[in-house]
């Protein structure tokens, strides 16, 4: 967190966004476009208090973040902040987030990846016309919730009429929700749309899949309580409060991703009855994808500053270098991950085996973490070497490094020391941050795992790389809480 000295001309603005390097690059943008970042913070929590001590004008308030996140932390700094505008920045495919974030009180959106002039420009609109009602949606820049439908919200059934209005015959349906479904794209997808009434959910369209799911009886009309009753059940007993996405899964094992909107009071249901590594398998790839978002728009804005300001001054630019070596890092190790996860099912990982220093790999994976100074140290207790491919080795002590940044707090500290197991050595992850929750010890080390209730983001396969790298090489991987608090990931090898 940090806060510096506060103009007296120009907008005053707060960033809160757990990415270091993507706060650096917004702050050079919105000082040359005029403002002044008075306040930075990487977490809500840290939000709320620099917004109550600063009360900027403007604050960027990022979604996903870990500790609080955006919506957490939104209330907070609007009872704090009553006059600042909030925007909240949301990443690919999170439009529902920042829409429950508009209708919480932001002011608008801005969509992560969007053009720095297009932000600047939106960030002005707001700040003089109010933001969210009165700004156009656009996927490619930024915008707000309006009523226009997302690609996959497919149906639409108004809200009933009064209990004392006439009601249409039951298997009359409203024309305009068959009029607003995109029913050429539905042929493309998994869902199997159906509107809710006030009293039944009524099927208004349907795709081949979901047919072979519930069953031939299935057709445009019928009531789901007609066509699959213990699905209409569970639903019943499931249904929560508007913009709500939950999932549950009926007694002939289909699942069912329920969304519910808030605007028209649809649902949208996503069958699938695919096995359990598959669901898996997909959620992996959503979450890899997301984790190379970041990179990417740190990347992109990096290029666009640099091609669009002939002035960029070499202070300015030797730290947008900076952030483009880190993020390189990050998409770097996110790819390696996912070929080692290959590697590992086709049994094609191949190891070079040799003596290797720990301690140096231990110095170097603390340097590309970014982390600095007393809050990130190495104690090498036991000078031999281990016995381990350099690279594998490099690549499982930066997953725990990074593992220790990104849901540890400082101080981190990277030991070397004796192994109780005889001729083995063991590097060990300490950090000071919450630890891993008990509940998720047992799966912390599996493939596409991750805890729940982590707002911070991950592939989940970090730690399973690092289990399976360890074994291969003759070696173990263990998890303890650290006594007074923090983690301890312990990597154990031979000794060469």
């Amino acid at each position: 967190m940090s806060i510096t000295s506060v103009p007296l001309t120009a907008p005053r603005v707060v960033l809160v966004d757990d990415t270091a390097d993507l706060r650096e690059l917004m702050r050079m943008a919105l000082t040359r476009g005029g403002y002044d970042v008075v306040g930075e913070a990487g977490d809500g929590r840290q939000g709320i208090e620099v917004c109550a001590a600063q009360q900027p004008d403007l604050v960027l308030l990022d979604l996903a973040m870990p500790v609080m996140d955006g919506i957490e932390a939104l209330p907070g700094i609007r009872r704090r902040c009553p006059t600042a505008r909030i925007v909240v920045l949301s990443g690919f495919g999170a439009d529902q987030m920042a829409a429950r974030a508009v209708a919480a009180g932001a002011d608008g959106y801005v969509q992560k990846g969007a053009p720095i002039r297009s932000m600047l420009a939106y960030l002005q609109q707001v700040r003089h016309d109010g933001g969210a009602t009165t700004t156009t949606t656009s996927t490619a820049t930024a915008g707000t919730t309006g009523r226009s439908l997302p690609p996959l919200s497919l149906v639409s059934d108004p809200p009933g009429p009064p209990p004392d209005s006439p009601r249409p015959p039951p298997d009359t349906l409203p024309g305009e929700a068959l009029a607003l479904a995109p029913l050429g794209v539905l042929a493309l997808t998994p869902p199997s749309p159906a509107a809710a009434g006030d009293e039944a959910v009524r099927v208004l369209a349907f795709n081949p899949e979901a047919r072979a799911l519930l069953g031939a009886d299935l057709c445009e009309g019928a009531t789901l309580e007609q066509v699959a009753p213990r699905l209409a059940e569970a639903l019943a007993r499931h249904r929560l409060h508007p913009d709500a996405e939950y999932e549950l899964e009926t007694a002939t094992g289909v699942r069912v991703r329920v969304r519910q909107r808030a605007a028209d009071g649809s649902l949208l249901l996503y069958l699938d009855r695919a096995p359990e590594d598959a669901q898996l398998l997909r959620r992996a790839i959503a979450t890899a994808a997301h984790e190379v978002r970041g990179p990417v728009t740190v990347l992109g804005g990096v290029a666009e500053m640099i091609a669009e300001e002939s002035d960029v001054d070499g202070a300015d630019l030797a730290r947008m270098m900076r952030a483009v070596t880190r993020q390189v890092r990050i998409l770097d190790t996110i790819t390696a991950d996912l070929l080692t996860a290959a590697q590992v099912h086709r049994g094609s990982l191949r190891l070079q085996l040799r003596p290797v220093d720990p301690g140096e790999v231990a110095t170097l994976a603390l340097e590309r973490s970014g982390v600095r100074g007393e809050a990130a140290t190495v104690r090498v207790l036991d000078p031999r070497t281990v016995l381990a491919d350099p690279l594998r080795l490099e690549q499982m002590v930066a997953n725990l490094v990074h593992n220790a940044v990104k849901y540890g707090a400082p101080p981190i500290e990277v030991q070397v020391r004796g192994s109780h197991r005889s001729g083995h050595l063991e590097i060990a992850v300490l950090d000071r941050g919450g630890g891993v929750p008990e509940a998720f010890h047992s799966r912390l080390f599996s493939e596409f795992a991750r805890a729940d209730g982590v707002t911070a983001a991950g592939t989940g396969l970090g730690l399973y790389v690092v289990r399976t790298l360890a074994e291969a090489q003759d070696g173990a991987v263990a998890y303890a809480p650290r006594e007074g608090g923090g983690a301890e990931f312990t990597i154990t090898l031979p000794a060469a």
